[in-house]
């Protein structure tokens, strides 16, 4: 009773942590004495896998099975019989003599010192059917019923588990889509507490806040402090917001040392369910600077208005905010040469004027480059 406790709580811990996770099944291997245990994701139509996870197993083995050994595999067209949450062993899925004649059991499972097995279905759908497989040795022999048994008092968790597991993922990386698009955008975004404290930033917002001339910082506490006046007011926003949410999406200045001044849009979040114990989105702030250059990609740009790329990397620089001499300079070209290429652009384009050109790639995909130090155009 005190190792199955143990394995439950390594198993439900592994939901947030892979290293328990990898634990909890080698775990449920040790239990009943098997050699390793397989996580497989099969499509049940062409027997594909979709997905795998090794616990203790040889590498070797799960590539080669992946790759090869699953398209023949006798053993998931009868094991797709057994019901979810019902372990079965050899014995009780397969007809033995078949079984010990059958290639993947000589040429693979034998000389693997793999041929016993117990799998359990923990889900089983039209497209997508997810088992665990504990494997066994020669010197193990097969699977009885009291390791059946032990794995189906386990496999109600285990199926639990795995779904805690995978909407969580799901969640990161649909949390992982929205930042890495938030990262593109060309303004910075910063989300805050009710207390001014920040819970999250871009990439934009991330590279003001470390600048010592922008005016906005992340203060020890992990608070947002803004200089000047923009600073009181952002305190009776927050402050105001705790009692009653303003309306409208306020507008401040925020100076700096050197540069022209920022612009803050702040905007009070909808209302949701409080958290039990971490910090509660309540403010955004969107952070825009005059000063900074429009990334783009020359690739492209080359790509989406049919340019030369020498043409595709003067128009980046245009996009940028470069003007003809800073592009003559950085391409070493003269300033005729840099004029021709603008008029063949302008050609082939069918644009009237720099500023369209300007637009048309601020509103074309060359504009979603991934935001970098080095992505902008040096000169």
């Amino acid at each position: 009773m005190a190792e199955l406790s143990k394995i439950l709580d390594a198993l439900y811990e592994g939901t947030l942590n892979d290293v328990a996770w990898d634990q909890s099944l080698v775990a449920i291997a040790d239990l009943v004495r098997g050699s390793a245990a397989y996580l497989f994701a099969f499509n049940p139509q062409n027997g594909q896998v979709l997905r795998d996870e090794n616990h203790r197993g040889d590498p070797k083995v799960l590539e080669d099975y992946r790759a090869y050994w699953t398209y023949q595999d006798p053993r998931l067209p009868a094991f797709l019989r057994a019901e979810v949450g019902c372990p079965a062993t050899e014995g009780t899925m397969l007809d033995i003599r078949k079984w010990r004649r059958s290639a993947v059991f000589n040429e693979f499972l034998v000389p693997v010192d793999s041929p016993h097995f117990m799998p359990v279905w923990l889900n089983k759908s039209a497209s997508k059917a997810v088992t665990l497989s504990i494997q066994g040795t020669r010197r193990r022999g097969p699977f009885e019923l009291a390791d059946v048994s032990a794995l189906k008092e386990l496999a109600p968790h285990l199926r639990r588990a795995l779904m805690i597991r995978d909407r969580l993922e799901s969640l990161r990386i649909r949390a992982d889509a929205l930042a890495q698009t938030l990262d593109r955008a060309r303004f910075g975004v910063i989300i805050l507490d009710s207390a001014g404290r920040l819970v999250e930033t871009n990439y934009v917002a991330d590279k003001l806040l470390s600048s010592r001339d922008s005016g906005v910082r992340r203060k020890a506490d992990g608070t947002l402090e803004v200089l000047g006046l923009a600073g009181i007011q952002l305190s009776r926003l927050l402050a105001a917001g705790r009692s009653s949410p303003l309306r409208g999406l306020p507008l401040m200045e925020l100076k700096r040392p050197s540069g022209r001044p920022l612009s803050a849009l702040v905007a009070k979040l909808p209302v949701a369910r409080t958290s039990w114990v971490g910090a509660d989105p309540t403010w955004m702030l969107l952070l825009f600077d005059p000063d900074r250059r429009l990334e783009v990609s020359a690739d492209l740009i080359q790509t989406d208005l049919g340019l030369s790329m020498r043409e595709a990397h003067v128009a980046a620089l245009l996009a940028s905010g470069a003007n003809l001499r800073e592009i003559s300079q950085h391409l070493r070209i003269s300033i005729h040469t840099a004029r021709h290429h603008l008029k063949a652009i302008l050609r082939k384009t069918d644009l009237r004027s720099q500023s369209d050109l300007i637009r048309r790639i601020a509103s074309g995909p060359a504009a979603l480059a991934t935001p970098s130090d080095s992505a902008a155009p040096q000169y």
